[in-house]
């Protein structure tokens, strides 16, 4: 048996895909097909976007972690090393980004979702700012923390916010609703 009750159609393919790309997989996107709003009733759209937002959440997490792990392990590398891995740091968010304007997923979506990731990329920035303000209260020497804060606002993270964000490689395949 073929189609939406055999194989769980468009829907089965995004959530199957969600999962394993919010888990750190790296899944072709090109392989997803368009969703179109006609294409499920209101509630199939709810069950999908709490798997849109849940992937999208998870996979912040693991960029957030990667960059904390990268962080710790440049303690103490010298000038540039926090610099450095901001910078190599704003991959991870361009890919999330760019999945959040896949062509699959209709305009609405695609604006929730990135407007979402643009907001969580502003708050990281804004908390690393504030971590930096804790350092410096905390007696750690200002040269080391106005370094930082050098760093930080030279390689922002927000800095991705300024460009396109353009989705992922591919085209979508027609819907199997």
């Amino acid at each position: 048996m073929t189609g939406f009750w055999g194989d769980g159609g468009a829907y089965g393919a995004w959530v199957a895909h969600l999962r394993e790309w919010g888990e750190g997989g790296d899944p072709d996107p090109a392989a997803l097909p368009a969703l179109r709003p006609e294409d499920w009733a209101e509630d199939t759209w709810h069950r999908l976007a709490v798997h849109l937002q849940e992937a999208v959440a998870a996979r912040f997490d693991h960029w957030s972690t990667a960059l904390t792990a990268a962080a710790a392990d440049r303690a103490g590398a010298g000038p540039g090393a926090f610099g450095r891995t901001l910078a190599h740091s704003r991959t991870g968010l361009r890919n999330l980004r760019r999945f959040t304007a896949h062509p699959g997923l209709p305009e609405h979506v695609r604006d929730e979702l990135g407007a979402l990731v643009d907001e969580s990329i502003t708050r990281t920035q804004q908390a690393l700012e504030e971590n930096l303000d804790s350092l410096a209260a905390s007696g750690v020497p200002s040269t080391a923390v106005e370094l930082m804060r050098r760093e930080l606002r030279d390689n922002a993270l927000t800095a991705v916010l300024a460009e396109e964000r353009a989705p992922a490689p591919g085209r979508p395949r027609a819907s199997t609703r």
